[in-house]
């Protein structure tokens, strides 16, 4: 499953904070609208790329 968030920040912002950003908290399954808190998997990182820099997110 994706769900996307909008962390109000730039992406240097987001790479500087790495694991420290404010991710949300799943209350609800997006799919069955069942009312527990989702397992979150971890934390993975992945490229970002802008026209002045590349980061790893």
């Amino acid at each position: 499953m994706i769900r996307f968030h909008d962390f109000q920040v730039d992406v240097q912002t987001y790479a500087q904070r790495g694991k420290q950003n404010d991710f949300p908290l799943l209350k609800r399954c997006s799919h069955c609208q069942t009312k527990r808190p989702l397992y979150r998997h971890g934390y993975y990182e992945r490229n970002a790329v802008t026209s002045h820099q590349s980061y790893r997110i």
